[in-house]
C-alpha cells in the first residue's frame, strides 16, 4: 500500500487477540458439550466436596458451576464460603471490569435481597451483559442479564486481566428471564 506521499507502507494488522481464560475453556466445553454431556449437580457437589442435607436437585447451581470452571482452571483456587450460591462471591478475587472471563455477579427480585446469579462475561449490547453460566434456564448457555441488575465484576487473584470487551448483538443470547 502507498500513502499520500507515495511511501510503501504495510498493510494494517488485526489487533491481536488472546485466548480466552482457562476457566472460560472450561465453561464453554460445558456449554457445547449439551446436557448429555454434562455432570449433574451431584458431581459438581462432589467435586468441590460441599455436600449437603438438601436434595442436590433443589442447591441452586449457578455458583457450583463457576466454582467448578476455576476450580479445573486451578485445583488450588481459594473459593467462596458456600460457592453453590451467588452472593458469598460479592467479595471473590479482586473487584474488575466487566472484561472477558470476569466474574460477573448480579440481583435477582430485589438488590436488597440476598439472592442473585453469577456467571462469566462473554459481551454485551447496549442494555445487557451476555454471561456464560450454568442453571439458566436449567442448563449452561450464554445468557443476556440487564446491565441495571449488576453488582459486581471480580477477577481471580493471581492472574493477569486483560481488559477486552466483546460487543454482542442483543439476538445472540437468550433473553433474561
Amino acid at each position: 500500500m502507498l500513502d499520500s506521499l507515495g511511501a510503501l507502507r504495510a498493510p494494517p494488522t488485526a489487533a491481536p487477540t488472546l485466548p480466552d481464560p482457562p476457566w472460560l475453556v472450561e465453561a464453554r466445553r460445558m456449554m457445547e458439550a449439551g446436557p448429555s454431556g454434562l455432570m449433574d449437580r451431584r458431581d459438581l457437589l462432589h467435586l468441590l466436596g460441599r455436600m449437603n442435607r438438601r436434595a442436590p436437585w433443589t442447591v441452586p447451581w449457578c455458583g457450583l458451576f463457576v466454582a467448578h470452571c476455576l476450580r479445573v482452571a486451578d485445583p488450588e483456587a481459594a473459593l467462596p464460603f458456600l460457592p453453590a450460591r451467588a452472593r458469598p462471591w460479592r467479595r471473590w478475587g479482586r473487584e474488575t471490569i466487566p472484561q472477558i472471563g470476569a466474574l460477573m455477579l448480579f440481583w435477582h427480585y430485589d438488590p436488597r435481597l440476598p439472592f442473585g446469579h453469577v456467571a462469566f462475561y462473554w459481551g454485551e449490547d447496549d442494555h445487557s451483559y451476555h454471561v456464560l453460566g450454568g442453571n439458566q434456564g436449567h442448563r449452561v448457555c450464554v445468557q443476556r442479564y440487564p446491565k441495571a441488575r449488576f453488582v459486581t465484576a471480580r477477577w481471580p487473584d493471581g492472574w493477569p486481566e486483560h481488559g477486552i470487551t466483546r460487543p454482542r448483538p442483543e439476538g445472540a443470547a437468550r433473553p433474561f428471564g
